[in-house]
């Protein structure tokens, strides 16, 4: 199995970001039990095919193995954000925005219709309005949103960004972390400040992480 994820790999840098061969490394990874890589797989995958019904059990049942839950705490808000690619989020908020446009063009040329098509209307621009703030939403969550995976068995984080710094907590392989902050020291591993699902930060070095 390790040896089909470097080809699952290397055909990634070959041919470019594909769902299915994110899918498939992501199996390969976990059957190798490596879950840490299985998980960054699977996620880079759901972010060109977030719907997959596949996809989501496999992501889901090995976070299980990790984490207890198919959920990351305090993620509600943008798994639900995660449901639609950008691209999708913006044919929506189009859609809605040119809905609302041809419906008061539509009032201004049968002035007898505007009654009829005020509540039209109105729905339509408040579409609009909601889905341009889900995009709004999704774009910065994206932007900001600097994802990680610890694929080693034990990532040590500790309170400051060097060896003899007091130790924190652990994290086992597989957790997923947000990336707050990088220290590269001379002659030093690098080392990466990041935030757990229970919102605790510290420092870890940057080897034991895979950065989505």
């Amino acid at each position: 199995f390790p040896e089909a994820a470097a080809a699952y790999e290397q055909l990634l840098q070959t041919n470019g970001p594909s769902a299915a061969l994110y899918f498939n490394l992501g199996n390969a990874w976990y059957k190798a039990d490596q879950l840490g890589r299985a998980i960054a797989a699977y996620r880079q995958a759901e972010a060109l095919e977030p719907r997959d019904p596949n996809l989501r059990f496999n992501l889901q049942f090995t976070r299980k193995k990790v984490i207890g839950g198919d959920t990351l705490p305090g993620e509600t808000w943008r798994e639900r954000l995660d449901t639609l690619t950008l691209n999708e989020w913006t044919a929506l908020a189009a859609g809605a925005f040119w809905t609302t446009f041809l419906l008061l063009a539509l009032g201004e040329v049968r002035p007898g219709w505007r009654k009829s098509l005020r509540v039209w209307t109105l729905a339509a621009g408040a579409s609009a309005v909601l889905l341009g703030a889900c995009l709004i939403a999704a774009m910065q969550a994206r932007s900001r949103h600097d994802a990680a995976v610890v694929v080693a068995p034990q990532a040590i984080v500790r309170y400051g960004p060097l060896d003899e710094s007091q130790v924190f907590y652990q994290l086992r392989d597989g957790s997923e972390v947000t990336v707050l902050d990088e220290k590269k020291l001379d002659n030093q591993p690098a080392w990466v400040q990041v935030r757990d699902a229970a919102r605790r930060v510290g420092w870890v070095k940057r080897d034991q992480l895979l950065r989505l």
